[in-house]
């Protein structure tokens, strides 16, 4: 018994020992694919055991292991990662990004977050490394192509130029069609204004304050596109809502970030000029004719390019620097950048220096106290557009003179004659507008839970600038009112404050039942002011200053607005089994800005989710997920409201020096002002959108669907009213607009090999916005920022017609579509404006293709916009120059068509003269309307990370390089510069100004050269 027993011990021994033999140790690192820095916290795990290890903060780990075995890397938003042991001891890992990770979780309202899978509305998310690949200094333009339903434009090529952005059409006749910004949990300002210092939109259009945020200090964007994603935000989010979160720390140990960029920027395309006729009038050369109606060239003699030589390289650079960190209590992150922005015209860039401070603490176990504080300061300098007396007054320059030579020898102007315009190398020297902007954005946050099932949050946050602008015209200038000089600035503050305290609780019912109630309170304040000074006729020549001028050349204007929303809310949800979701919420808000007796209104949003992969898996109809990987159909219904502008319901007064008024120093209502409407009432929006997101083949392909439509009713609109009401304009409630289109996102993982992978994301999205009601009689609202050059085409919206409609001039015509000429035989314009055009787009798409070798990526963007009309007014103002290709054929027509007066066929053979194109053709707006589709390569980029094994004997985290080209491919039928254009800029409401070409700044595309080092 004794010798049995220890033979069987030997034997234990023995197999002990030869399973001991086969443990080893295994150790590496786990970085990220995304920027090639190590992942603190990734569950390392052998598989089918529970024995697992966690990488540490420098994403170093080690296991015991035998080398049958197999591990699995996971990480929270990154694709799992399985390695088979074998003979290896160290097993380094590169993970990457899900993008559709069934836990994807976004930040929706108030900065609380939520898993994507539980929502009943469509959002979208862009990351942080989306963002960085634009290489945008403007925010709103990072977003181009990349979100189904939105639609961005640029106003111009020029440096700090403000972009356009609208979700899914547009619910306002006359007001606000733009997103709200919000960044981490508060309101922020990204108003652009419509004239400053009586200069028009057209004339300079200014920045938008979104432009104010560092794209390199964000982590993610969520984009809210319908109502019910943005309800609990109020009625400052009718038109959706941009979610901005910035960077927060992590990371345990300080990490170091710098990142740089160079930049070189050429003028895309500039219009085609005729360069057969030179300078002068009705065929005759005259050396002080401004256009170039004179006769022909003589072979040999020079003919100049002003246009194309008057834009140069511009150059531009960003440096980014960032710190950040962690401990089991606190969390911080601090950058600084700098942006220099140079410009395709000389004396004109764009300046932002930015600091951001995040950070929060936890306070015991239920209690974390976090703020963040960002200071930015903008520098703009810019030069006037949007009219011959602006830098395009070169499309007016005649060809056989050197539009270079603009000084005489005594050092003023050189001109043709008094009436001309600026010359624009002396506009750019000599009439500099300037802009600058202070910016503190500050949040602090409380979140506490002093019990497991509940949550009680608290936001304070304001967002507050300061403004100066100027604008001077030296002595000198050729403009009425100007020519002994002139200068406007104004100064002003503007300030948003918002207060929310939410308490949330959770409660599980019979353990399949999850419920969630939130309930709010949430105040906003905003106030803006400015002063505004105006001076003309300096006494010294040489010092622009409204001290340089006599007092009765003066003028002094002050502004005041103030607008206070105070509102409620609620948000309910039902979740069962996490396969089902309910979500019930509503809001009410207090206005300050409508009558006592209507400032308060209540609206409502339902939503529900159902994830059909889970409820097949639970009855059993879905044993696996390899093809058909996750399922999910979603609905809602939402109702928002949307109040006045501030201080519409009263007329307001003006001081007044006249002789028709009783009292002649006294206040009188001033008529240049809206005529105050005191019975105003909220107007709605009522929207019902469905969707469904489908993904395939373990998630490698991915479709969501949605289809939407809205309808905004009693809208409050700024229209015409007839003089003898005392104004020119009033507000008025009336008017529905109905919106309905179909989105759609497609993504797919097309190639997923270790050494090589191919992500393909590709969306479309498809808008109607249809004028369904106007008040009383109008058959359209005319929008005066939107006029162009000569006056010959503004925006509009048409009833029964486009939101986004062109009110043109047309020619006469008969019902059958004869063209009604006169007596001399000429086509006659029309009195009545009529509808010449649709803007909005037929449909767009986006579409992104990233590819990955090992170390080397490469990812480029394709830009789609088919259909949608421009207004070509630069080709306009080339036709009344003289200068357009349209005007080559200086010959004779009999025009087809009928003589009004006697219904006789036209047989008048008529010369097309100077005298035709000036003040008939150029006076008609619909041959100047051109289809306004492209292709676009929106942004390539080309990225090198240098090997781990390198950078760790210099001990450096990472390095990377980047090389971007911008806008480098443009395919399109327009024939002006870029059919992208917003002529007035971002600033215009109601169906905006985009999509008239005004004589702008044109286009630019540029390469950026950039590294990031990681210590």
């Amino acid at each position: 018994m004794e010798r049995k027993l220890l033979m069987f011990f030997l034997s234990a021994f023995v197999l002990v020992s030869q399973v001991f033999a086969q443990e080893i140790t295994v150790t590496g690192k786990v970085t990220s694919a995304e920027d090639g820095l190590p992942l603190p916290g990734v569950s390392v795990k052998i598989k089918g055991t529970n024995t697992f290890s966690q990488t540490n903060q420098n994403g170093m780990y080690s296991i015991k292991a035998n080398s049958s075995n197999v591990l699995v890397f996971n990480y929270i938003g990154s694709l799992p990662e399985e390695r088979k042991i074998g003979a290896l001891t160290v097993i380094n890992v590169v993970l990457e990004a899900d993008s559709k990770v069934l836990n994807e979780v976004v930040v929706t309202a108030f900065g609380v977050k939520q898993e994507v899978r539980g929502l009943g509305f469509s959002t979208q998310s862009v990351k942080a490394k989306e963002i960085v690949d634009s290489k945008q200094p403007n925010l709103v333009n990072a977003l181009q192509g990349k979100i189904a339903g939105v639609q961005i434009t640029n106003s111009s090529g020029a440096a700090g130029a403000s972009s356009n952005i609208m979700i899914r059409g547009g619910s306002s006749l006359s007001g606000n069609n733009q997103p709200l910004f919000v960044v981490d949990g508060i309101p922020v300002d990204n108003t652009t204004p419509v004239g400053q210092g009586g200069l028009g939109a057209g004339t300079a259009p200014a920045s938008n304050r979104a432009i104010d945020i560092n794209p390199d200090d964000i982590e993610s964007i969520t984009v809210l596109k319908g109502p019910a994603a943005a309800a609990l935000y109020g009625i400052r989010a009718a038109s959706g809502a941009i979610v901005v979160t910035t960077k927060k720390g992590s990371g345990g140990a300080a990490r170091i970030n710098y990142q740089n960029t160079f930049s070189l920027d050429n003028v895309n395309k500039v219009p085609t000029l005729q360069g057969k006729f030179k300078q002068g009038e009705q065929g005759v050369f005259n050396a002080t004719a401004t256009d170039s109606w004179g006769p022909e060239f003589i072979s040999g003699e020079k003919i100049y390019d002003n246009l194309g030589d008057f834009f140069e390289t511009a150059f531009a650079q960003n440096h980014d620097i960032s710190v950040s960190g962690s401990s089991e209590q606190t969390r911080y992150f601090t950058s600084a950048s700098v942006l220099d922005q140079g410009s395709i015209v000389d004396n004109s860039d764009f300046k932002r220096k930015s600091f951001r401070l995040n950070a929060d603490t936890k306070m015991g176990d239920k209690l974390t106290i976090g703020g963040s504080a960002n200071y930015v300061r903008t520098d703009r300098t810019y030069v006037p557009q949007g009219s011959p007396n602006g830098v395009m007054g070169a499309l007016y320059w005649p060809r056989n003179d050197d539009m270079k030579n603009y000084l005489n020898a005594d050092g003023t102007q050189r001109f043709f004659n008094i009436t001309d315009n600026d010359n624009p190398y002396w506009s750019i020297q000599n009439k500099p507008i300037i802009n600058s902007i202070n910016r503190v954005i500050a949040i602090g946050n409380i979140d506490y839970n002093p019990f497991s099932f509940l949550n009680v949050s608290y936001r304070l946050g304001t967002d507050y600038y300061s403004e100066n602008f100027k604008s001077i015209r030296m002595p000198g200038s050729l403009e009425a009112g100007a020519i002994r000089g002139s200068v406007a600035q104004s100064a002003g503050d503007n300030q948003i404050t918002t207060s929310t305290l939410i308490v949330t609780g959770k409660k599980t019912i019979a353990k399949d039942f999850k419920l969630s109630l939130a309930l709010g309170q949430n105040l906003e304040s905003a106030t803006s002011g400015s002063t505004t000074s105006t001076a003309i006729r300096f006494i010294d020549p040489t010092f622009p200053s409204i001290n340089n001028t006599v007092a009765t050349d003066r003028t002094v204007s002050e502004r005041l607005n103030k607008r206070r929303i105070f509102g409620l809310f609620g948000d309910f949800t039902a979740d069962w089994k996490g396969m089902a979701y309910v979500n019930l919420r509503a809001r009410n808000d207090w206005s300050s800005t409508l009558p006592v007796s209507d400032n308060s209104f209540f609206y409502p949003s339902v939503s529900g989710a159902i994830i059909l992969t889970d409820v097949l898996r639970e009855l059993g109809l879905k044993p696996g997920d390899d093809t058909f990987s996750y399922g999910k159909i979603r609905a809602a219904y939402s109702e928002v409201g949307k109040d006045a502008p501030a201080h519409v319901t009263t007329s307001s007064l003006a001081s007044v020096t006249n002789t028709f008024t009783i009292n002649p120093r006294g206040f009188i209502t001033n008529a240049n002002n809206p005529f105050g409407n005191p019975t105003l009432v909220p107007e709605f929006t009522k929207a019902f959108e469905v969707g469904t997101d489908l993904r395939f083949l373990k998630n490698r392909v991915g479709i969501d669907f949605t289809y939407y439509n809205s309808t905004s009713t009693n809208q409050i609109l700024a229209t015409r009213v007839p003089p003898s009401a005392g104004a020119f304009l009033t507000y008025l409630n009336g008017g529905s607009i109905k919106n309905e289109g179909v989105e759609v996102v497609f993504n797919a993982q097309a190639i997923t090999n270790p050494n090589f992978k191919w992500s393909v994301d590709v969306n479309f999205a498809k808008n109607t916005s249809i004028v369904k009601a106007l008040p009383g009689l109008l058959d359209r609202v005319e929008l005066s920022d939107a006029w162009v050059a000569s006056n010959a085409a503004q925006g509009a919206a048409f009833l029964n017609g486009s939101l986004f409609g062109i009110n043109g001039n047309v020619w006469k015509r008969n019902a059958s579509g004869q063209l009604l000429l006169g007596n001399n035989g000429y086509p006659q314009v029309q009195t009545a404006l009529t509808n010449i055009g649709d803007r909005n787009p037929d449909f767009t798409a986006g579409i992104t293709n990233t590819f990955s070798h090992k170390n080397l990526s490469f990812a480029f963007m394709v830009d789609v916009r088919v259909g949608g009309k421009v207004y070509n007014a630069t080709e306009n103002s080339l036709v009344r120059s003289g200068l357009s290709t349209k005007t080559l054929d200086r010959g004779t027509k009999v025009f087809d068509g009928i003589i009004e007066s006697t219904g006789a066929t036209n047989a008048i053979a008529v010369p097309l003269n100077q005298n035709y194109y000036q003040t008939i053709y150029a006076n008609q707006g619909f041959d100047f309307v051109e289809d306004g589709g492209w292709y676009r390569l929106r942004y390539a980029t080309l990225s090198y990370k240098m090997p781990t094994k390198l950078l760790e004997k210099i001990d450096v985290k990472g390095l990377s390089f980047t090389v971007t080209g911008r806008n480098l491919l443009l395919i399109t039928n327009y024939s002006g510069v870029d059919p992208e254009v917003s002529g007035s800029g971002a600033g215009v409401g109601g169906s905006g100004s985009f999509g008239f070409d005004n004589l702008g700044i044109p286009a630019t595309r540029g390469i950026d050269f950039g590294l990031r080092l990681t210590l």
